[in-house]
């Protein structure tokens, strides 16, 4: 009954034994690997396919799930096999017990996604040359573009200026916008690490706060960083990085809160870790729309961007080790945190 139910199973699986010896596999795996049953059964899953499955992160998951009766799920691994090419699989793996004979064994399911990670890798690769090619010619616009502005070119009148004006800001949110795309696709291309230096928080904190008091200004909102409890010691961080994500919070918070409202900063030393906090007056988050905030390309509501910057952030926090999450009811405001490691 249980060699039945494994035959009908449409993707490639193995049961192996307490010694992780092939006791069946179904016809998909022998068409996928293209191999026969005289060079499988029996034999250590380590031996198949010339010993392309001696792979040591697996002996030591497969070996766990007998000691410990533990699980994995979606182990990517990557191989070149001498009779079918490079492919790249999922790996899962469950421990069973045989009714019958009271014997443990393991049933290994196989997923091929090399297509799936091949057209993912071609579509990050045209999106990213996509946008490199659209950062040359904006660049080169809004130089011109300020050389009219200036007068450089001639005088202008004040509705000539205007329309120039527009325009200007309209190529410099595009500009923002590319720029945003390349920063996120260098995080997706390879694992973010940051380079950390003595960072004073607090001051720096202080320093995006003044940097973002026009636009603040303009809307008639307050904003402001509430006086710490005590002091706030220095903490190691890649200071550009940390600005960024700082500066974001900020912008999203004064952008998404009304003429009149408020927008404060909270900054928290809870021992082995800086809370920072930044909290809006703001429409607030839909509750359906709050846990996918942090998504790429997600924008909540009527939002304008790229829908990278909360992405961007998350990969920055969680690159130095910390935490960020956001806290939101409709027309209650939001407050969004993050923790870095002292």
């Amino acid at each position: 009954m249980f060699e039945d139910i494994v035959e009908t199973v449409r993707e490639p699986l193995i049961v192996l034994d307490s010694d992780l010896r092939v006791l069946s596999a179904n016809r998909s795996f022998y068409n996928s690997f293209r191999v026969t049953p005289e060079a499988t059964i029996g034999n250590l899953i380590y031996d198949l396919g010339n010993r392309q499955w001696d792979i040591p992160k697996l002996r030591t998951l497969l070996e766990d799930i007998l000691l410990k009766n533990d699980k994995f799920e979606d182990y990517e691994v990557d191989h070149i096999f001498s009779n079918i090419g490079h492919k790249t699989m999922l790996l899962n793996a469950r421990r069973i017990i045989h009714k019958e004979k009271g014997s443990q064994m393991v049933l290994l399911a196989i997923e091929d996604v090399t297509k799936c990670r091949t057209l993912e890798s071609e579509r990050k690769n045209m999106l990213s040359m996509f946008v490199h090619d659209m950062k040359n010619p904006a660049v080169t616009s809004e130089g011109f573009l300020s050389r009219l502005i200036s007068g450089k070119a001639g005088a202008l009148t004040e509705e000539q200026l205007n329309y120039l004006e527009i325009i200007h800001s309209e190529l410099n949110k595009l500009s923002q916008l590319i720029a945003d795309f390349m920063q996120f696709s260098r995080f997706d291309a390879m694992e973010y690490k940051p380079v950390s230096t003595p960072f004073n928080i607090e001051e720096e904190i202080q320093k995006n706060i003044e940097a973002e008091k026009v636009e603040a200004e303009k809307k008639k909102i307050s904003i402001g960083l509430e006086p710490p409890d005590k002091t706030i010691p220095m903490i190691n961080a890649d200071a550009d990085m940390a600005n960024r994500v700082i500066r974001n919070l900020l912008v999203n918070a004064i952008k998404n809160t009304p003429s009149g409202g408020a927008v404060s900063i909270k900054i928290s030393d809870k021992g082995d870790e800086i809370l920072v906090s930044v909290k809006d007056t703001g429409v607030g988050i839909p509750e359906d729309r709050l846990p996918y905030i942090f998504d790429a390309f997600f924008r909540a509501g009527e939002a304008k961007g790229s829908g990278l910057g909360l992405s961007i952030a998350k990969t920055i926090i969680e690159g130095h080790g910390g935490r960020i999450w956001a806290e939101s009811t409709p027309s209650g405001g939001s407050t969004f945190s993050f923790t870095l490691p002292k």
